[in-house]
């Protein structure tokens, strides 16, 4: 979510843009965003993500809000955690009771260092 004082700033340059036009492009208000020194950058590059065309003020508005909100959303999403997955809940799991074979015939890591690892000394030998 962009900072408050951004996103009012942002409001006053719709606001000017629509002060004598109907309708502008989002080309229009990148041009006038990006003329303005308070609109940060990562605010213009939000701008990128509304669709080309032609908008009134409350479409302009409303378009902004659902790029902020679709915004949030990935943000949310990458902030997500990968779902962990017991071993023995996995496709290969079952595949083992199948076969007969051991769950620990799956464990694919190795136990130890791995083999181009330098040997490990205690400190002082």
């Amino acid at each position: 979510m962009p900072d408050p004082a951004v996103t009012e700033r942002l409001r006053q340059v719709v606001d000017e843009l629509f002060h004598d036009r109907l309708r502008v492009t989002r080309r229009d208000l990148y041009s006038a965003a990006a003329a303005d020194i308070h609109v940060p950058a990562e605010t213009l590059a939000l701008l990128n993500e509304i669709p080309e065309g032609s908008y009134s003020r409350g479409e302009m508005l409303e378009a902004i809000e659902g790029a902020v909100r679709d915004r949030d959303e990935a943000e949310r999403e990458a902030r997500r955690p990968e779902r962990i997955v017991a071993l023995e809940d996995t496709a290969e799991a079952e595949r083992a009771i199948i076969g007969d074979t051991t769950l620990n015939a799956l464990i694919q890591g190795p136990s130890g260092p791995p083999p181009d690892a330098p040997p490990f000394r205690e400190p002082g030998e």
